[in-house]
C-alpha cells in the first residue's frame, strides 16, 4: 500500500513539475504591443481607373495603389460577381493597397451590372440567369488573361507608364466571388488565390 502511495506522489510531483515548465503558473504578463494590422501612417491608398483592350472588347478596371508604392509591388486581382462591377468590395481593395499591394478590381462586360440595371425589376432575375452562361464565363477568363498581359506591358521598362517597374509580376494572387478559384492556374500566371466570403485575405 506504502509503495503504491509513494508512487502516486510521484506521479502527482511529476505532473506539477511539468505544468511549472510550460508556463501554466507563470503570472500573467501583459499583451503584446504587436498589431499585425496596424498600418504605418503613409496616406490612403490612390485609386486610378482606367481600360483595358482585348480585341473588341473594353474591360474596366478600377487600380488600388499604396499610398507610396514601393516598388515591385505583388499583385492582387478581384473579379466581381455576376451582375457587378469593378466599383464592388471597394473595403478590400483598399485593405490590400494599405499593405503594400496593388489591388486590381476587374469589370467583365456581360456578366456586370449591364445586364439588369436598366431592366424593370420584375425582369432582372431572367436576365441574370441568361447571363450566368458557359460563354460569358470564358470572356471572363479571357479578361484575366488580358489584364496580366496590360500590367505586363505596363510593368515594361521604358513603357512611360506610372506603374513601369513597380510590379512584382512573379507574385499575383486572385480574389473574388463564386469563380474566382477557377483562375488561378499556370497559364494565367496567377500562383496565389485568396478564397473570399465576407473577408479580405492577405500575407
Amino acid at each position: 500500500m506504502d509503495r503504491l502511495v509513494r508512487r502516486g506522489m510521484r506521479a502527482v510531483l511529476f505532473a506539477l513539475a511539468m505544468l511549472a515548465g510550460s508556463g501554466a503558473f507563470a503570472t500573467p504578463t501583459a499583451p503584446s504591443s504587436y498589431d499585425p494590422l496596424a498600418l504605418a501612417e503613409s496616406g490612403a491608398p490612390r485609386v486610378l481607373d482606367t481600360r483595358v483592350r482585348d480585341g473588341s472588347r473594353e474591360i474596366p478596371l478600377r487600380l488600388y495603389l499604396p499610398a507610396r508604392l514601393a516598388a515591385p509591388a505583388p499583385i492582387v486581382l478581384f473579379s466581381h460577381g455576376l451582375g457587378g462591377s469593378r466599383e464592388g468590395n471597394a473595403y478590400c481593395g483598399k485593405h490590400w493597397a494599405a499593405r503594400g499591394y496593388v489591388a486590381v478590381f476587374l469589370q467583365h462586360p456581360g456578366s456586370d451590372t449591364s445586364v439588369w440595371k436598366d431592366l424593370p425589376r420584375e425582369q432582372r432575375m431572367e436576365a441574370m440567369r441568361d447571363a450566368a452562361s458557359l460563354k460569358n464565363f470564358t470572356r471572363r477568363v479571357a479578361d484575366v488573361a488580358a489584364t496580366l498581359d496590360a500590367l505586363e506591358a505596363w510593368n515594361a521598362a521604358g513603357s512611360g507608364h506610372e506603374l513601369s517597374g513597380k510590379l512584382d509580376l512573379a507574385r499575383v494572387g486572385m480574389s473574388g466571388l463564386h469563380l474566382d478559384r477557377c483562375w488561378s492556374n499556370d497559364s494565367l500566371r496567377v500562383n496565389t488565390i485568396f478564397h473570399r466570403n465576407s473577408e479580405c485575405w492577405s500575407s
